[in-house]
């Protein structure tokens, strides 16, 4: 028994014992400076293959992308899109199945293979597409921003079936999930008014502009009313309804548009806090993930102004990604409490097991076990930016320059404008860095 269990300890890789986050910072922290340092995208490369695999692609194609490898970002999104497809078709998303493995009971959460979240499939489908709309390729983007609009169907119509699945386990294994409410205040309080994990205005403003501009008026009006419904209160996306309406009516604006997506430092990452778990053996603490109202960063926006410094536009919020992970987080609660319960229960059973077996020398080895095993799974995709944000404006055919003004530094572009075309300019503010490029236009029917 003792012997398994540190076998199992020295096969542990990855989160299984070492935090998330402290990996991620490695590669976050590459960003701040250019070129990024190979060793980030090797050790992504690398981690790839493992059990995690589909988190570290996403990491991969993020980094890659923001540096600028465009061919390297779209080979790791793309198999993590095919990781997303085997992830389906072998039905390994099912809340029923609360306990994957042996390990996973005696270890951590994070002996599970990670399954990426719904809102982490959105952005990865959204960002594939801009990588084929930055090699100009309207057919890509296209396919991935339609691949996008199908991960929001799909997981609006999934995930009130699994959250009432592990209500069910939850009954079945006696677990009174009401008994834990106090505990997830700041999980509530990051969330906010985020009405389901999945719903990502940023990405449906995404795909609108790119059917505007290429003339599918009826597509770019059904998701500007998405984004719309998803943040009533902004005026920029009922301007946006009305004149993709009036284009509809033969009255499209004549001048040339230009939108600016915008991308605000790192999303927060989960913290880690001691959960009492009430067992018929007594009260176990247990580490569990959450997250902290003090640790959000607040959403900064960016002002465009041009050559005379007169003000052109200013984003806004349209994606809180802190508030969806923290949405994500807390509609999985229900199973994670389950599997928690059962774990406690098992580690004290094994605990006795072995002190039963082996005596005194037993139980403390695995009582040193246990303390070292207990590690809440903090794992997430944190190079996703905290906020995603947008502002559009029209302009006359020509040449422009443009001056993008952010708290953390400034840039000035020469941006091309083309009558009843489309003008992206993506940019990325990270610590320490503001990374800016600008897209080809898009213009005339696919």
């Amino acid at each position: 028994m003792v012997a398994g269990l540190l076998a199992l300890s020295g096969c542990a890789t990855n989160s299984l014992f070492v935090p998330y986050p402290n990996q991620a910072q490695q590669w976050k922290a590459s960003l701040a400076t250019a070129p990024v340092a190979p060793t980030a995208t090797e050790k992504l490369e690398k981690a790839a293959a493992g059990g995690d695999g589909v988190l570290y692609l996403q990491e991969l194609g993020r980094v890659s992308q923001l540096t600028g490898q465009r061919e390297q970002s779209r080979e790791a999104f793309a198999a993590a899109i095919q990781k997303y497809d085997e992830e389906d078709a072998s039905a390994r998303i099912q809340v029923s199945s609360l306990a994957s493995s042996t390990t996973s009971l005696v270890t951590n959460d994070n002996a599970r293979s990670y399954v990426a979240p719904d809102y982490e499939r959105i952005f990865t489908h959204a960002y594939q597409a801009l990588n084929y709309w930055d090699a100009n390729d309207p057919t890509g983007t296209a396919v991935e921003l339609r691949g996008a609009a199908l991960e929001q169907r799909v997981a609006a119509d999934k995930r009130d079936k699994e959250i009432a699945k592990a209500e069910e386990a939850a009954e079945e294994n006696n677990v009174d999930l009401s008994q834990f409410d106090g505990y997830f205040q700041g999980i509530n309080a990051v969330a906010g008014e985020v009405k389901a994990s999945f719903q990502n205005a940023w990405t449906f403003y995404l795909s609108a502009l790119f059917w505007e501009a290429h003339g599918e008026y009826n597509d770019a009006l059904v998701d500007y009313k998405k984004a719309l419904e998803i943040h009533p209160e902004l005026d920029m996306l009922k301007e946006d309804v009305e004149r993709v309406s009036n284009a509809m009516k033969g009255r499209p604006e004549k001048d040339g548009m230009v939108a600016v997506l915008y991308e605000q430092g790192f999303v927060q990452a989960r913290e880690e806090f001691s959960l009492p778990i009430p067992t018929v053996h007594g009260i176990f603490s247990v580490a569990f993930p959450t997250y902290s109202l003090t640790s959000k960063p607040r959403p900064n926006s960016l002002r465009v102004l041009d050559s005379a410094s007169q003000p052109l536009g200013e984003t806004v919020v349209l994606a809180d990604v802190g508030a969806l992970a923290a949405k994500d987080l807390k509609e999985r609660l229900p199973g994670m409490l389950v599997r928690q319960t059962l774990r406690a229960t098992a580690k004290y059973n094994l605990q006795k097991k072995a002190n039963d077996d082996f005596g005194p020398l037993g139980a403390f080895a695995t009582q040193l076990y246990n303390l070292v095993s207990e590690q809440a799974d903090r794992r997430s995709w944190l190079t996703l930016p905290a906020y995603a944000q947008a502002t559009r404006f029209s302009l006359p055919q020509g040449e422009h320059t443009l001056v993008l003004s952010t708290p953390g530094g400034n840039a000035t572009l020469t941006v091309p404008v083309v009558n009843r075309g489309l003008t992206v300019i993506h940019v990325a503010a990270v610590p320490g860095q503001l990374i800016t490029r600008v897209l080809p236009v898009q213009e005339g029917p696919l």
